[in-house]
């Protein structure tokens, strides 16, 4: 662990192996644990623990028989790999761990049966034992084996099971389930495993880095909000996950010899996996068809408009301020420049990039709950990025997936709709909107790294405010190259709205001839941009890469 004491650990904080001690107790695992413990010592029989690949099934596996350690009653049996090819097979490593001799060549499948009988009642009765066979990876279980456990089951007395058996599976045994009906009747208890919240994810990270910490803890390692929250998305809340990601962030910082995890370090992280993911060029393609199909059936059925909302912009006296290359993308859609309500900073048509260095306020949100994505003054003293992006009125045809998907450059996903619903408690219903009310589009931060995936982005517009933005991009010619606002933050700069060509580019050559091939109205104030601020913290995926 030498290489790990540059960092002061006295052990791998995010080893990939089911180590006990490093367990963290989240709301879901410890409610599955206690409803094991009570069925088995109830002695009910037959229990199920269903979940994704990942979820924490093999910890919690180790965790309910180390619960069981102590007790001199309680004898546990693990069983790893469940699939046979006879069932035979399932009887000899059952009876092996039993104790009983069922190495012999000439004993039968019926007499296999017959000694774990007579054993499970010895034990059970005589002995007052309880038995506890623990079958881990049970989707790989063959139906002869489903016949066999429940075969076991009907091993009982009067008053209780003498065997009780844990079942750990992946999903799919939710369809072996229906395909055995005689079996699911038996389930005592049936548990479906759910990935951790975020709230629970940033509390594990910290618990191991406690854990694995000298003296108690005293470990120099700390994650800021922004990483914490981009692990989270990263890994969907998935315990294994998140211990790979933070793994390779350890490394790294070891390698960087830095102790403080950042947005940029975790960000890195992230795509050196997704690099490797899209290293095979037919799954990349077969990916992207079936994202145009989804999106086709989805247009075709009309989804996307159930969010439709009648909210008009209200009126304001605030007069916006605008290049005259914006102006000209405007006037050229044939619309007349209008008033938006927003305080807005005037941008040179140079847009130099000396711009302030204050951070706007964020938007008071009056009645809203403490959401992890809008604590983050709590884990950044010296660094703090807005609560939330700015505010929109919706005109009569927009819908919220509209915006969301022009806003943060992703699907219009129940996730992201929860997200924008939790930022504006004042509105009840998202699908009916109230006309005249202002929805908050909250800062989300993304695992997206522009230098990651292109050398050169065009840079069409950029304005400090929310509103202005969405009008350029509302009214920016649809035949032309297509556009993505892009907001992001860091510290020299503040909060910035840009909007850029979707299509990112190798090399500056190759970017200059997309700039001369716009109109001279918007090449006229378009820029090449190439670099961001280390501590960057961008809120929008570009939709088209």
């Amino acid at each position: 662990m030498e290489y790990y004491g540059i960092l002061n650990f006295v052990s791998e904080p995010f080893s990939n192996s089911p180590d006990p001690e490093y367990f963290y107790e989240s709301a879901h695992h410890v409610e599955c644990l206690q409803n094991l413990e009570l069925a088995v010592r109830l002695r009910r029989g037959l229990n199920v623990v269903i979940g994704d690949v990942g979820a924490g099934k093999t910890t919690l596996c180790r965790q309910i028989i180390r619960k069981f350690a102590n007790d001199e009653n309680v004898e546990t049996y693990l069983l790893l790999d469940p699939y046979f090819s006879k069932p035979v097979e399932l009887l000899r490593a059952i009876g092996d761990m039993l104790g009983i001799d069922s190495g012999k060549a000439d004993i039968t499948e019926w007499q296999l049966r017959e000694e774990i009988k007579n054993y499970l009642f010895s034990k059970g009765v005589n002995d007052n034992k309880l038995l506890v066979l623990i079958i881990d990876e049970g989707q790989k279980l063959p139906d002869f084996c489903l016949e066999m456990l429940r075969e076991f089951l009907n091993y009982e007395t009067n008053e209780h099971k003498l065997l009780q058996i844990i079942i750990f599976a992946q999903k799919e045994f939710y369809q072996v389930l229906e395909e055995h009906p005689g079996f699911a009747d038996r389930i005592n208890f049936s548990y479906n495993l759910q990935p951790m919240t975020f709230a629970d994810t940033k509390a594990m990270i910290r618990f191991r880095l406690d854990i694995a910490g000298d003296n108690g803890g005293s470990n120099s390692v700390r994650f800021t909000f922004p990483a914490l929250w981009a692990i989270y998305r990263a890994t969907g809340g998935y315990p294994r996950k998140i211990v790979g990601l933070c793994h390779q962030i350890i490394l790294a910082l070891i390698i960087q010899n830095r102790s403080r995890a950042k947005w940029s370090v975790v960000r890195s992280c992230i795509h050196r996996g997704k690099t490797v993911e899209r290293s095979g060029k037919i799954a990349w393609v077969a990916i992207v068809a079936g994202v145009i199909v989804v999106l086709l059936l989805g247009f075709e059925s009309g989804w996307y408009k159930r969010f439709i909302a009648t909210v008009e912009y209200p009126s304001s006296a605030a007069e916006s301020t605008y290049t005259p290359a914006e102006k000209g993308m405007l006037n050229e859609s044939g619309n007349e420049i209008t008033t938006q309500p927003v305080n807005t900073v005037a941008v040179p048509v140079e847009a130099p990039m000396e711009v302030s260095l204050a951070v706007k306020e964020p938007l008071p949100m009056e009645n809203h709950p403490a959401e992890p994505f809008l604590v983050a003054k709590e884990f950044l003293p010296g660094e703090s990025y807005p609560e939330s992006l700015g505010q929109l009125g919706i005109k009569k045809n927009d819908t919220i997936c509209e915006i969301a998907e022009s806003i943060y450059g992703e699907d219009c996903t129940p996730d992201r709709i929860e997200l924008i619903g939790k930022a504006n408690p004042h509105i009840k219903n998202l699908d009916r909107i109230i006309p005249g009310e202002m929805v908050n589009l909250p800062a989300i931060p993304s695992d997206f790294c522009p230098a990651s995936e292109w050398i050169c982005w065009v840079l069409v517009a950029q304005k400090d405010s929310l509103e202005d933005i969405y009008k350029l991009y509302k009214k920016y010619p649809e035949q032309l190259s297509p556009i993505q606002i892009f907001p992001y933050w860091n510290g020299r700069e503040g909060l910035k709205f840009d909007v850029i060509l979707k299509k990112g580019f190798a090399d500056e050559k190759s970017a200059q001839s997309a700039i001369a091939g716009l109109p001279q109205f918007i090449s006229s104030g378009a820029k090449i941009i190439k670099d961001w601020d280390e501590d960057t913290v961008f809120f929008s995926n570009v939709a088209s890469r």
